[in-house]
């Protein structure tokens, strides 16, 4: 009873790599107890199969084996004295903090036209005047009308959309409302939809009245 009570997860080695699990881990460490350098690689190759074996989805990628190599690099703390096929990876690259994407930090005046309408405007206020600069703008001014219909079930009139396109360009775009020509998209659903009551008596009731209707039962 004693040694079961002794076996638990709690006073054994951290898991370093949870996906491949812990019998993998205790596998690499029975291999770095073996004195010779020939048989630790023999196992060790052997160990890369199962895994393999084990994880047939590591296959789909490219250089699997490799990545296998790095992991059992990374649960040995990069001490494996084996006779790899691979480069070792150095600590460093595990270690290595991500490269920041560099978000825009920048909020965004109106949310549900997001971030890309703020994009397009700018963009459409470096073209010329002409034809083309007025058929963008229809079309910025149509998905402005059918988002704002999506998100929050609001119809906007062309003089909302033309004051909103006047701040979101910084006063580069100074329209009225008759110069916009506005297409609906008319399979556009609201996205949101009425609250049930917080009762479940109502809502009991209510779909008691849909299976059996206001006929009187009979029994």
């Amino acid at each position: 009873m004693n040694l079961l009570q002794d076996d638990y997860n709690t006073q054994r080695h951290s898991l370093v790599n949870s996906e491949l699990g812990r019998n993998v881990q205790e596998y690499l460490e029975h291999i770095q107890g073996i004195s010779d350098k020939t048989e630790r690689s023999k196992w060790a190759n052997q160990l890369v199969q199962i895994i393999a074996h084990l994880n047939p989805e590591l296959k789909k990628q490219n250089n699997f084996e490799e990545k296998i190599w790095g992991h059992l690099y990374q649960i040995a703390d990069y001490s494996l004295d084996v006779d790899c096929p691979y480069p070792l990876p150095p600590r460093e690259q595990h270690q290595a903090k991500p490269t920041h994407l560099g978000y825009n930090s920048q909020g965004i005046r109106f949310r549900f036209y997001g971030r890309n309408l703020q994009l397009m405007i700018d963009r459409v206020c470096e073209m010329e005047d002409g034809d083309l600069k007025q058929d963008t703008v229809n079309m910025i001014a149509s998905f402005m009308f059918n988002s704002c219909k999506m998100w929050n079930n609001e119809n906007l009139s062309n003089e909302v959309i033309a004051d909103h396109l006047k701040i979101l360009s910084n006063n580069k775009l100074i329209l009225a409302g008759d110069d916009l020509v506005v297409s609906q998209d008319k399979t556009i659903k609201p996205m949101r939809t009425p609250i049930q009551s917080m009762d479940p008596r109502k809502n009991f009731n209510k779909n008691k009245k849909k299976k059996f209707g206001n006929k009187p039962r009979r029994y």
